[in-house]
């Protein structure tokens, strides 16, 4: 039977997972054609060409969800006539989680520990009472905050517009980010993706960091001037 006033949605492309219909039903919407929709959801993150001749099939089309937290493939096609929407905040509690994790097996050693088949010597640092620095002042930031409330860290966070944040003892402005590096044990990158964060993290900033210190990338990898990191590590200047 089908419900009249069922919002009328297009998923695409064809490869679209099977769970994102089902989420389309269950939220009171009816899967449709092109040419019947009033809105699109799209699910190749790859296929931002592919979307807009979707959108040229369907001109009764006014919203477009993009199921993604980041949506710089499609900022071209980005204009003001519809209304687009995405799930920028939706994975902040996993991403958070992830970063945690990564943090507490990089200073614990717990890969080498792993690998190990007998016993050697004691090595690894503490996330209790460490500091730990966040670049980034969104959802994954306020997320891993309050989880990292237990281990009564110190956490400065740097972000665009300083401003006071629950459960973070200092904030810095975006150009004061290399203030923020020294006396880490932790570095965690949890921040959009600009022209200007562009390789934001390179030699000298890895020279600033500890040396038994961890950074953790759970933002975009064009952060980090691979190269530059791998001398880093193969010299010793970061753990």
């Amino acid at each position: 039977m089908t419900n009249n006033d069922a919002p009328r949605i297009a998923l695409g492309p064809d490869s679209a997972p099977e769970w994102l219909a089902e989420a389309i039903r269950d939220g009171g919407g009816e899967i449709v054609d092109l040419a019947s929709a009033e809105g699109i959801v799209w699910a190749d993150n790859e296929d931002a060409a592919g979307l807009r001749a979707a959108l040229d099939a369907a001109p009764g089309v006014t919203w477009v969800q993009l199921p993604f937290a980041g949506v710089k493939n499609f900022v071209e096609h980005l204009n003001g006539d519809l209304t687009w929407t995405c799930a920028k905040g939706a994975y902040a509690d996993p991403c958070a989680e992830l970063a945690l994790a990564l943090a507490l097996m990089g200073l614990r050693g717990a890969v080498g520990y792993a690998r190990s088949s007998s016993w050697g010597e004691p090595g690894g640092a503490n996330l209790l009472g460490g500091r730990v620095t966040i670049i980034g002042g969104g959802g994954i930031t306020e997320s891993l905050v309050r989880l990292l409330r237990p281990f009564d860290c110190h956490v400065t966070v740097v972000r665009n517009r300083a401003q006071a944040m629950e459960g973070v003892d200092v904030v810095l402005e975006a150009d004061r980010f290399a203030d923020a590096l020294p006396g880490a044990d932790a570095v965690v990158l949890a921040l959009a993706l600009t022209p200007e964060t562009v390789g934001m993290f390179g030699t000298e900033e890895f020279a600033l960091m500890e040396s038994h210190a961890w950074i953790v990338n759970v933002a975009r990898g064009r952060h980090i001037v691979t190269d530059e990191l791998v001398a880093a590590l193969e010299g010793g200047v970061i753990g």
